[in-house]
């Protein structure tokens, strides 16, 4: 694009925004994916609130889990530090949803406690607690409606979720193999992506050990989580042209 744009980072933004409003903005499953991605915004800032109280039992439940997770990390040391952005998106992931069977989640705390009048916030912590977590491979973008199409690593499902910057940068990335750790949404219909900081090149080699011989049905979510976490900040670099939604 010659010297137009400042920096790699001004480029994209303008690709993904000329989509916006060249295809999707008056496009009704737009309309409600953005009303969705509001409500789960608001629904994340009560639950950060909440964990940020220290009402949560952070630390006995690691205690219940301790062990498991070396198990199936292998010994595996990673520190989160709530300060930095991406290891804070993690840190919430690991206990905001269900990701072991030995603690409960805070939404599933919230929907127990019945806390909210609020019909909108009751149907997004469901949808939140009825989540699908995974690593899946991108197989396919369509940025004239917004969608991108994933398909589950292990478990060989395809999800066809809406994720604006990626779908809008599919051109960019044809002919790139590309893989994320994503958790998706389904709210009223419409599904998109919680954007954990987990996106991987096809020729990532810890990316292609991990692959080979994680133990899919034996691991929690929650040590999976930390274990391509750490694959995804140690490994190569996220590049821009991956940026995905929130």
């Amino acid at each position: 694009m010659g010297n137009f744009f400042d920096s790699q980072e001004e480029a994209i933004n303008f690709i993904v925004n000329l989509n916006r409003n060249l295809f999707l903005n008056r496009k009704d499953h737009i309309k409600k994916y953005y009303r969705a991605r509001k409500i789960h915004s608001s629904v994340l800032e009560i639950m950060v609130n909440y964990i940020d109280s220290g009402k949560l039992p952070i630390d006995e439940y690691f205690d219940r889990i301790v062990f498991d997770v070396r198990r199936e990390t292998k010994g595996l040391e990673i520190f989160l530090d709530n300060q930095e952005l991406n290891d804070a998106v993690i840190f919430n992931e690991l206990f905001m949803y269900k990701t072991h069977n030995k603690f409960p989640s805070l939404t599933e705390i919230y929907i127990q406690k019945k806390k909210f009048k609020s019909q909108e916030k009751v149907k997004m912590f469901y949808a939140m607690n009825d989540s699908i977590v995974g690593l899946f491979k991108v197989i396919g973008y369509d940025n004239v409606n917004g969608y991108v199409t994933y398909q589950d690593v292990f478990t060989k499902k395809k999800y066809k979720i809406i994720d604006i910057s990626m779908s809008s940068l599919g051109k960019l990335n044809e002919g790139r193999e590309l893989y994320i750790y994503n958790r998706i949404i389904v709210y009223d219909g419409i599904w998109f992506g919680t954007g954990l900081p987990c996106i991987f090149n096809g020729n990532n080699k810890w990316l292609k050990d991990f692959i080979k011989h994680h133990k899919y049905t034996s691991s929690s979510n929650f040590s999976r989580c930390l274990m391509l976490y750490d694959i995804a900040r140690n490994g190569e670099k996220i590049n821009a042209v991956n940026y995905s939604d929130y």
